[in-house]
Parts: structure tokens; C-alpha cells; sequence
């Protein structure tokens, strides 16, 4: 951990441009969930999660008691969205759950999760990919009327992607008592605009009526 003050000077600096750098993607990704989010106005959002460790600890915590990694939720983040109206936390038979993930690096890997993570030990940044995916869950079979989509639902189900392979269109689908899901994916490098981000969400939006005949 012994720095002669030279390297660490020039660290620093590095350091200061990755700060705004990360300012810049997480400004980036905040109006990508905006744009994609206005393309399902019968959407309101529910939750948000980091889905790497656990989230961002309370102000009332020591920060020295956690990993690094807690303090970067954006490096891996759901947001969901359920319809509007009384219990919309909970599902029921036809209610289905928007969710849009950005993986900011699929270099992510755990070995122990008792012991933090360390980059330098993934797969090169060259190899590894951001995306963007949005997925729907529907519910089809009844759900305990106490159990929420997040605690409950959402929480113990799995990313279609870790289950099933994309088919040749690009998209996976998973039946997983009580769901049924979806889910397709675009390389971030792929949304320069917001015309690009739109063109995305009205994808999801087709394949989310073929596959599992949600009406928009």
C-alpha cells in the first residue's frame, strides 16, 4: 500500500477524472431510465436495487464496515416498475412487472462472497460488455395476497438470462412458477441517441405482447 508521493499525486488526479467521468455515465444512465421509463407510460416506478452486493448503507452506519462496492450502485442497477393503483405492490393474475437493468461491466465475478471482489482479478475491461436490458415479469398463477413483487416475487425469481439461452431474435424467455418473463438486451455502445433508446423500448414493447401477450 506504500506510495512515494509523486505516484500518489499522479493517482489522484486520475482518480478526479474517473469521478467525473462516472458523474458523466450515471448522469447518462439516469436519462436513459427516463427514456426508456417514459416508453411504458402505464408504468410507475416501484423499487430500485443494486444487484452486486447489498445496497447503499444508511447514513446511521459506519462505511468502513462495508465494501467498496456498496457505494457504487451504478455499476450494476435494476429499476422497477409496476402498474398504478391499490396493492400495485402486489401481484396478482395478469399484473406483470417492468424491470430495466444497466450492467455498467459483465466483468463482474465473485469468488467468496465473504471477501470483496477485486477488479484486477476480472476478465480484461476489452472483454467485458455494457448493456442495457429491460425485462417483464407476469404474473400467471395466484401469489399469496401478503407477498409483494419485491420482497417476494421479483427477488426470488431468476434473470431469464441465467437460465435459458437468447433465442435467434435476441430474446429470452423463461417460465418460472408464478411467472412468466422476457428479456432482450442492447450494448450501450449501440444508444448514442434518445431516438435510439425509443426505438429500443418500442422493441421490448412488441416482443413483450408477442411472447407474453401483455396489450399496450
Amino acid at each position: 500500500m506504500s506510495l512515494d508521493e509523486r505516484t500518489l499525486s499522479a493517482s489522484l488526479v486520475d482518480v478526479r477524472h474517473a469521478y467525473r467521468l462516472l458523474w458523466d455515465f450515471q448522469r447518462r444512465c439516469l436519462d436513459t431510465l427516463t427514456c426508456v421509463s417514459q416508453q411504458f407510460p402505464e408504468r410507475q416506478f416501484y423499487q430500485w436495487e443494486n444487484n452486486v452486493v447489498d445496497a447503499v448503507p444508511p447514513a446511521r452506519s459506519d462505511p468502513t464496515n462495508f465494501f467498496a462496492w456498496s457505494f457504487l450502485p451504478f455499476y450494476d442497477l435494476s429499476v422497477l416498475y409496476t402498474r398504478s393503483g391499490d396493492r400495485r405492490a402486489h401481484p396478482q393474475i395478469g399484473d406483470w412487472l417492468l424491470e430495466v437493468r444497466i450492467v455498467a461491466d459483465t466483468g463482474w465475478d465473485v469468488v467468496d462472497e465473504r471477501v470483496e471482489p477485486d477488479p484486477s482479478r476480472f476478465i480484461s475491461v476489452e472483454s467485458a460488455e455494457s448493456k442495457l436490458s429491460i425485462f417483464a415479469f407476469k404474473c400467471v398463477s395466484d401469489v399469496d395476497p401478503n407477498n409483494n413483487w419485491f420482497h417476494h416475487v421479483w427477488r426470488n425469481a431468476s434473470w431469464p438470462q441465467d437460465q435459458v439461452e437468447p433465442d435467434d431474435q435476441g430474446v429470452t424467455y423463461l417460465a418460472e412458477d408464478p411467472l412468466i418473463a422476457c428479456q432482450i438486451d442492447i450494448p450501450l455502445s449501440h444508444l448514442t441517441t434518445k431516438d435510439a433508446v425509443r426505438a429500443f423500448g418500442d422493441r421490448a414493447k412488441q416482443v413483450f405482447s408477442d411472447k407474453l401477450s401483455i396489450q399496450f
